[in-house]
């Protein structure tokens, strides 16, 4: 398995059923330059798109709850 950095998407195309999706870094000295291609197959583009917002929802739920908990112990030592 590799991994892949992504800052930003530079390009999608769809061909014979296959969705690219260029996907461009930062480097250390803060050009951008290319850092791999997503590839998913068009029939399971749904379900991919779906699964990432479903994380994202539930990573930003958990991150409302730290802060919310980080806002009451610091109301309770204020």
């Amino acid at each position: 398995m590799s991994i892949t950095l992504i800052d930003s998407i530079q390009d999608v195309v769809l061909h014979n059923g296959i969705i690219r999706i260029d996907c461009i870094a930062t480097g250390p000295n803060g050009e951008q330059r290319p850092s791999g291609t997503l590839v998913i197959s068009s029939h399971q583009t749904g379900a991919v798109l779906q699964t990432l917002i479903g994380a994202m929802q539930e990573i930003e739920r958990r991150l409302r709850e730290q802060a919310q908990v980080q806002q009451e112990a610091a109301a309770g030592t204020a």
